[in-house]
């Protein structure tokens, strides 16, 4: 039993990445190569670069015509090289080289990364349409859904962005959103370009200025000109 345990230490252990196992077949690696690719990582986790053919051959029960096709198949994904390096003798020995199919992974996973991104982000702005329409109680025009996406895409302001200047324009009861599109430029004037900047811009704000803006928008209406008529003279002259 120690005998057998032994062995095993002995033999170590090869780590294959679960996002390996998950995504190798769609990068147009066949199982027949993937177990070709373990094979060689196994030998060279053990210290050999360039395991003979025969061996990789006989660990994978097949013949050593159909290890030569794989293997070619796999340079021809270009997922695979045989290069040259100098061992501790100066010398120059063979070796398996992956690092094309590395590239290959790591591409494949930017692009799942960039899409996640870009999906949240998609979310985020539709959750942007929706709390402008329900704060301004009303659908939203086409040209109106047209200008908040170009604040997205265009001026790249982000959707938290976006509802701190729809918060400040509630606040004043300005219902529109070339009053947001003036906050937003005031906060791009001023480099403030997080909504963290722009949270502690409001922190600093001085006590009762929103609610001496808020006032003002409320007195638009008091300021409008009203005509008095005298209703006795009017009368006097009839």
């Amino acid at each position: 039993m120690q005998d057998v345990l032994l062995k095993l230490l002995q033999a170590g252990n090869t780590s294959i990445p679960n996002f390996l196992l998950d995504n190798y077949a769609k990068l147009g690696m066949t199982n027949n190569e993937f177990l070709l690719y373990l094979q060689i990582k196994k030998e060279q986790s053990r210290g050999n670069g360039f395991p003979p053919m025969d061996k990789l051959a006989t660990s994978l029960g097949i013949d050593s015509q159909t290890l030569f096709a794989t293997i070619q198949s796999l340079q021809d994904k270009k997922m695979l090289e045989i290069k040259q390096r100098r061992d501790g003798q100066g010398q120059l020995t063979d070796f398996y080289d992956f690092s094309l199919f590395y590239q290959k992974l790591i591409a494949l996973l930017d692009g799942k990364a960039t899409q996640e991104v870009a999906t949240q982000t998609q979310e985020k702005t539709n959750s942007i349409y929706d709390q402008i329409q329900v704060e301004f109680g009303r659908a939203l025009s086409p040209i109106e859904i047209e200008t908040i996406a170009q604040w997205v895409d265009t001026d790249h302001f982000s959707p938290e962005l976006i509802r701190l200047a729809l918060k400040e324009a509630v606040l004043n009861q300005a219902y529109n959103l070339k009053y947001m599109d003036r906050i937003l430029l005031n906060w791009q004037q001023r480099n403030l370009t997080t909504a963290a900047q722009v949270e502690s811009s409001l922190k600093q704000r001085p006590h009762g200025e929103a609610e001496n803006s808020s006032k003002a928008t409320k007195n638009k209406a008091s300021n409008v000109y009203i005509p008095l008529i005298k209703l006795t003279d009017n009368q006097d002259n009839k």
